[in-house]
């Protein structure tokens, strides 16, 4: 088992940087944009789906008997490990021109996260994962901050293209923002992740979540220290529908019961 997670690390690494190439390559020229099911709060790109290709071409030299699920192909049915792929997280920002975003990839063996690699093409940072040994940023390991009041805790969220979901976003912004230190709006949840898991933030929030939005992110911030859920405290895993991951148990109640008594009010 730890040579075969080794050789698959190696593989999302490898996977996530050739994408990331292509992200570059295409950011400044040639760059062609298109909106999913006509929602323009939607977008998709050129360079997410020829990064997701090579991403999958990839993976599957390397592990054929694999599934794979990621947001901009069809499924691939494969034996009990699936990867979950996210070629370009960030999108809208990466449309403007801007530096945050990034590659995010994860194995899983049924539910059980088992690598994840996230990569910043940009920047050079890349997080990495394998569950039970720690988390690491360009090889440092890396850990949460202690935070645990909300008061002192820089809480991260992210929009949703879906109206519903953007809404409940937004009542959920408004119901810490007056008791959080501070609240960021950034743009790629995956990334968001690893700056928790690095102590940068101290908490994340997604209303809705997409398996290939969070897997990688929610292994290396639990691999740091951290806490990752749905918003009713049942551990995170890819079939979740929302996202709360927090640096210390303290602060994770703290928000938990926050949002419970606006709920109730």
């Amino acid at each position: 088992m730890a040579d075969f997670l080794a050789e698959a690390q190696r593989v999302a690494v490898a996977a996530a940087k050739e994408a990331g190439k292509i992200l570059i390559k295409y950011q400044f020229h040639g760059l062609k944009i298109s909106f999913k099911e006509g929602n323009v709060k939607n977008l998709v790109t050129n360079a997410d789906k020829e990064a997701d290709a090579v991403i999958r071409g990839i993976i599957l030299k390397n592990f054929p008997e694999h599934g794979i699920v990621s947001e901009e192909d069809k499924p691939v049915k494969g034996n009990q490990y699936t990867w979950y792929v996210d070629p370009l997280d960030g999108t809208t920002n990466y449309s403007k021109g801007g530096n945050y975003y990034c590659v995010s990839i994860a194995l899983a063996k049924g539910s059980e996260l088992l690598i994840g690699v996230i990569y910043n093409p940009v920047t050079s940072e890349l997080y990495v994962a394998i569950r039970g040994r720690g988390a690491f940023l360009n090889s440092s390991k890396i850990s949460t901050s202690s935070t645990g009041s909300l008061e002192q805790a820089l809480v991260c969220l992210d929009l949703a293209s879906n109206e519903e979901e953007r809404k409940n976003a937004l009542e959920t912004m408004q119901k810490l923002a007056l008791d959080a230190k501070s609240i960021r709006i950034k743009g790629a949840g995956a990334l968001s992740m690893c700056e928790v898991a690095t102590g940068r933030a101290d908490a994340y929030i997604r209303m809705g979540s997409s398996a290939w939005d969070y897997a990688a992110g929610a292994l290396v911030l639990r691999e740091a220290g951290g806490i990752v859920t749905d918003l009713s405290s049942i551990p995170w895993e890819p079939s979740s529908k929302a996202v709360l991951a927090a640096v210390t148990e303290s602060l994770h109640s703290r928000i938990i019961k926050k949002l419970g008594e606006a709920a109730a009010r």
